[in-house]
């Protein structure tokens, strides 16, 4: 069934009917291998236009870059900050841009940028044709995939890791109230949770407390409040925020699977600083673990939290070969700071306080003031 679940999903179907298409037009069997590889070209042209299209969208659309990451494989360079992600990786094949709108009107300008992300592969796809008219079997795959993909990215979805250009589209101008009320709620929780990742914990806080009177129960902004409580180390009380998301029976089923993931998180960290019982913050953080993956929220972002899950089971082993998985995946500064805290401390763990030191001062170059990664120095200081 969970074969059959991902044939009939919209990306695989897009790529069967390209390659039958491809096998339609292209009959022998050397047009059909260049028609396949035209096709995986116009897959990675596509993809790059609709990155470009949204990096152009910054100027016209009034929006900031949140992430750029050039690439797959291991991490070539880094150029990150606190609120903005930049790396390049050893195959430079894709290349993945996250924005944000910093301030109102957030929908408007939401939609023009997935607007220009469209354009960008209409530009393509028109190319395309073009080409294919008087090219050969090469050409005429990439026309194929380029118009396979791009009808595939003005479908509606969204997902744990992505919304498609469609849904952005057709959508984003008609969403219910709830939704309404987190974009008009955007521009305070981006600037809260920008104020904790560059450490100016004292205006996140009061930021925060905005967003506790203005929108008491607003997911988007009680998942700011967690975060901000986290960065202050206060673990319990980020807590239970956070059990009132993963318990909220209106989200959708991605919101959830952020949400259960997140819990999983804060129950590790709770149960590691003391304010939470062990055994009962270990089964919390298991059962939030395991909804996470059944609602779709991606694997390798759940190995971070998984490290933790097992160091503190007294797995030592299998925390720090997930810890240091989790740790090279990651492009989110404080993501991964919290990810080498995890790591230092299974290396301390298993009795090498030297690597262990040399983990955390990694650590310390992208967010020394992070709890865990302050916290573990300490421990290492007096060890």
């Amino acid at each position: 069934m969970r074969i059959v679940r991902l044939l009939v999903t919209p990306g695989s179907l897009a790529t069967l009917v390209a390659v039958a298409a491809i096998a339609v037009v292209e009959r022998s069997a050397g047009g059909v291998a260049a028609g396949l590889a035209g096709a995986l070209a116009g897959l990675f042209a596509i993809l790059a236009a609709s990155q470009v299209g949204l990096l152009a969208s910054v100027p016209l659309a009034g929006v900031r870059v949140q992430r750029i990451v050039i690439g797959v494989g291991p991490r070539l360079a880094d150029w990150s900050r606190p609120n903005r992600s930049v790396v390049l990786r050893a195959l430079p094949v894709i290349m993945a841009v996250g924005v944000r709108a910093a301030k109102a009107p957030v929908r408007r300008r939401m939609w023009w940028s997935a607007m220009c992300s469209a354009v960008a592969e209409l530009a393509v796809v028109v190319a395309a044709a073009a080409w294919a008219g008087g090219g050969g079997a090469f050409a005429h795959g990439f026309a194929i995939a380029c118009v396979a993909e791009f009808v595939h990215a003005l479908l509606p979805q969204r997902s744990t890791v992505a919304t498609s250009t469609g849904w952005l589209l057709f959508r984003l101008p008609w969403v219910d109230d709830e939704q309404a009320r987190q974009l008009e709620a955007a521009p305070v929780v981006g600037e809260a949770i920008e104020a904790a990742h560059n450490g100016d914990l004292d205006l996140a806080e009061r930021l925060a407390e905005r967003l506790r009177e203005s929108y008491p129960d607003l997911r988007s902004a009680l998942a700011a409040r967690v975060f901000v409580l986290e960065a202050r180390g206060r673990y319990a009380e980020a807590m239970m925020l956070a059990v009132k998301l993963a318990s909220d029976r209106r989200q959708e089923p991605d919101e959830a699977a952020v949400s259960f993931a997140a819990l999983a998180g804060l129950a590790c960290v709770t149960v590691e600083a003391g304010q939470l019982d062990s055994e009962l913050g270990l089964s919390t953080a298991n059962d939030a673990l395991e909804n996470a993956a059944t609602l779709g929220y991606p694997g390798y972002k759940l190995n971070g939290v998984r490290a933790l899950h097992a160091l503190l089971r007294g797995d030592v082993d299998e925390a720090i070969a997930l810890a240091t998985r989790a740790a090279g995946s990651g492009d989110n500064l404080l993501v991964r700071a919290d990810d080498l805290a995890t790591l230092a401390r299974a290396h301390m763990a298993s009795g090498d306080n030297r690597t262990a030191r040399a983990v955390i001062t990694e650590a310390e170059k992208l967010a020394s003031w992070w709890p865990r990664v302050a916290g573990t120095r300490s421990r290492l200081e007096v060890t």
